[in-house]
């Protein structure tokens, strides 16, 4: 299934340039060798179906060849982002309990003194980057037969809103969800930008759908530089675009008016809700629509995606497979009609088995009839579009109305002196909570804050008008760029104060 075919495509593509990152570009046969031969270094160390390798690489060429050398090996890879700190990758280490651990020469010392001090049992393989030869033809290098429903991938979820949980991907999920992604969106003759973690879900699944696809991959292991991927998005004829909101708006706060990379044809947007305004802005600039798209980690994927020519405004239709439910959220198991806000419920191959605990049992994540509650709540049209409006742990309930943040940060984005805005609860003594909200001023050029109120009374019911606002010159992020709610409510969410003058009641 998924580890077959993805096999299979590195063998069949042979001299075309497989991925592009800032040190090197590689072909398909020359990431085919470099993989294999650190499958062999790997596999005498896997035992059972249930093992897994960690990986702990930046994004680039080394990422994907110990990522294929695990797939090879026949064990589950379990990727970790490069910028977990040292107590971060011992919770991992000590949850997931890794065969081996698969990591660059600048770092392997750290981590084997890191394992030995914690008495982890792991065998750290370095991954040194360089040129592999290869020696004529080969082909395919088969793996352990598996069963569709075997753990093939331990993806941590990104831990924005919660605890991070080690999400168990199984061959099929994975074979559904890349396979979509491949056949919805990707040419062989492909370039694609992939400026987030492939160690996430959204990553990874950019990046193997354009293996599979026999495209090229363009990574970097730096940190988002939004002026050094304006350069390569031009330089390397860049086709499609894959990243969070986040990358995009810095991408247009960084081009020059004339930016108009011409081999664009399909940008892609997830991670977190895009806004209208960044999607119209993108749209101008570009001359290519920007798509927004929804998914989970616990789905190995996406679970809604736009179509050719219908669900524009919204984040799509559900994939093949997916049944989806729109359920209100005050009387669970209760429908709500086309048009009212509900939380969406999913079912099918794609959804989890389970989080993975530490004595390597698995944690059901849905319900006896296997519907797993996203959380996330949505509206539904008359055409199944599905549009995502908030997260039902985000929604501020205020003097009994419910508020959902997007809808004000939508709002405040509308105002020319506003780049970016974010809205959290905070108590409040007569409606038990009220909208606060903490904006980016456009060019550091700080608005009013009665002006920005104003601003929002005419477009926004009074009780979703912000009570108070706050001005920052960046908003919290997690590792994935995606909006961190948590670090903002533990910054800005204590109860208003009479002795801060920022706040406007």
């Amino acid at each position: 299934m998924f580890r077959d075919a993805l096999i299979n495509a590195l063998a069949a593509d042979g001299a075309r340039v497989a991925v592009l990152d800032e040190t090197a570009a590689y072909s398909y046969a020359e990431l085919d060798a470099w993989s294999s031969s650190l499958a062999d270094t790997l596999r005498p160390l896997v035992r059972t179906p249930e093992d897994c390798a960690a990986l702990l690489l930046p994004n680039g060429g080394s990422w994907l060849a110990a990522y294929l050398a695990a797939h090879k090996a026949g064990t589950a890879v379990a990727p970790m982002n490069a910028v977990l700190t040292e107590h971060e990758i011992v919770r991992v280490l000590e949850h997931v309990r890794p065969r081996a651990l698969l990591t660059g020469p600048e770092r392997s010392d750290d981590i084997k003194e890191l394992c030995a001090g914690r008495r982890l049992c792991v065998d750290v393989i370095v991954v040194a980057p360089g040129r592999h030869v290869v020696r004529g033809p080969r082909g395919a290098a088969g793996t352990a037969k598996t069963r569709a429903d075997t753990p093939c991938m331990i993806m941590h979820t990104s831990g924005s809103t919660g605890v991070c949980r080690p999400v168990v991907q199984t061959e099929r999920a994975l074979h559904l969800a890349a396979g979509f992604w491949r056949g919805r969106h990707r040419d062989p003759d492909d370039v694609v930008a992939v400026p987030i973690p492939l160690a996430h879900t959204y990553g990874h699944l950019a990046a193997i759908s354009t293996l599979l696809a026999g495209a090229t991959l363009l990574t970097s292991s730096r940190a988002f530089e939004p002026a050094w991927w304006l350069e390569q998005l031009v330089a390397r004829d860049v086709t499609v675009i894959e990243a969070v909101p986040t990358v995009y708006r810095g991408l247009l706060e960084t081009a020059g008016r004339r930016w108009r990379p011409a081999a664009l044809r399909r940008c892609l947007s997830a991670g977190q809700q895009t806004p209208a305004d960044l999607r119209r802005d993108w749209h101008r600039r570009t001359g290519v629509e920007l798509l927004q798209s929804w998914g989970m980690t616990e789905l190995t994927g996406a679970g809604l995606s736009p179509t050719a020519d219908s669900c524009r405004d919204s984040a799509g239709i559900p994939v093949p497979g997916l049944e989806v439910r729109v359920i209100d959220p005050q009387a669970p198991g209760r429908p709500v009609p086309a048009g009212t806000v509900g939380e969406l419920w999913v079912r099918g191959s794609q959804v989890t088995p389970g989080y993975r605990t530490s004595s390597g049992q698995l944690a059901s994540v849905t319900d006896d009839d296997g519907w797993l509650r996203t959380g996330d709540l949505v509206v539904r049209d008359a055409h199944e579009c599905v549009r995502v409006v908030g997260r039902s742990k985000d929604t501020i309930m205020t003097g009994g109305y419910s508020v959902q943040p997007a809808e004000i940060e939508d709002a405040l984005r509308t105002h020319p002196g506003v780049e970016d805005a974010a809205v959290i609860a905070r108590a409040d003594r007569r409606r038990g909570e009220a909208p606060h909200a903490v904006v980016v001023p456009r060019h550091h050029s700080r608005p009013d804050a009665e002006e920005l109120l104003s601003h929002c009374r005419g477009l926004l019911a009074r009780y979703k008008v912000p009570r108070s606002i706050d001005f920052a010159e960046r908003l919290p992020l997690s590792a994935t760029g995606k909006l961190d709610r948590a670090a903002l409510r533990g910054r800005y969410g204590a109860p208003e104060r009479e002795d801060t003058p920022h706040v406007v009641g």
